[in-house]
């Protein structure tokens, strides 16, 4: 899923964004502020590259890795066989339902509903 990491790495040097939850923050209000503006072919492409970016967030923070589910076929980020994240299809509810399907209360609450610790990072990256 190397494709993944690349098109979430593109993502944030184009927007000069981190991998962290303000990152998601600013995504979410991004999604907000746009997506009137955008035809359906259009927001596609930003589900994919947005819902990768969201993804990375997740790994990186949380842990987890792609995968295919084998139930749905979605990408996904798997922690394990029965505890996964489907990022592309949280993008593509706030893209539809606005801030109800919040990105960054999803990103936010991942640590609660899959009893995960968040990853530390160590004491001298700031």
């Amino acid at each position: 899923m190397k494709e993944l990491e690349q098109l979430a790495e593109s993502v944030r040097a184009q927007l000069n964004l981190k991998y962290d939850g303000a990152s998601v923050k600013f995504v979410e209000g991004f999604i907000e502020r746009n997506k009137s503006h955008f035809e359906n072919e259009e927001n596609q492409g930003l589900i994919n590259s947005l819902g990768s970016f969201l993804g990375q967030c997740i790994i990186k923070n949380y842990g987890g890795q792609w995968q295919r589910d084998n139930e749905t076929g979605a990408i996904v980020v798997a922690f394990d066989d029965n505890n996964k994240a489907f990022p592309f299809a949280k993008v593509s509810k706030q893209f539809d339902n606005g801030l109800e399907d919040s990105i960054h209360s999803f990103y936010t609450v991942i640590p609660t509903v899959f009893k995960i610790k968040k990853k530390k990072k160590p004491w001298w990256k700031f």
